[in-house]
């Protein structure tokens, strides 16, 4: 297929082209053997397409196609936003800081030992950041047990 109106024999077909350009893919069909045989293809696929009975689907049909949606897992950005949302960094972030803080006075240079009830950086943590750890609605928690699962996501994810 070579000529440059094949190009605009679907249209032609379909009736799309003004009148003019409609006039020209007319004369190039006169004189184009290629083309007329393209624009019959074109018209007895338009005609076996419109020959086909209207498809149903089952009521039944789409209930069975949004479960199997549900189903799928959700793709990775979406996850990843889940993640970076502010009700999660902000407790992170503020974890992490708490970490750093005991870290820098326990092993820092002229820290003093904190007393063998403070030893336990996760529980100093939870002290530190009471504030929000109380808030569960800040952090989109239910109660105590979500901390719970908050703090072992990873290996419920798999993750090490």
């Amino acid at each position: 297929m070579s000529c440059e109106t094949e190009a605009e024999l679907t249209a032609y077909v379909d009736g799309e082209l003004t009148p003019a350009d409609a006039s020209a893919v007319r004369a190039h069909l006169a004189g184009c053997e290629r083309c007329r045989s393209t624009e019959t293809l074109l018209r007895r696929t338009l005609g076996t397409l419109r020959a086909l009975p209207d498809f149903e689907p089952s009521p039944d049909l789409r209930r069975r196609v949004l479960a199997r949606l549900e189903q799928a897992p959700a793709p990775w950005r979406e996850r990843l936003a889940a993640l970076l949302r502010p009700a999660v960094l902000v407790p992170s972030a503020a974890g992490l800081l708490a970490a750093g803080v005991v870290t820098a006075l326990l092993w820092g240079p002229g820290g003093t030992a904190l007393p063998p009830g403070l030893q336990d950086t996760v529980a100093l943590g939870v002290a530190l950041n009471y504030e929000v750890v109380a808030d569960y609605e800040l952090l989109g928690l239910d109660g105590p047990d979500d901390l719970e699962v908050v703090e072992h996501l990873h290996e419920l994810e798999g993750r090490p």
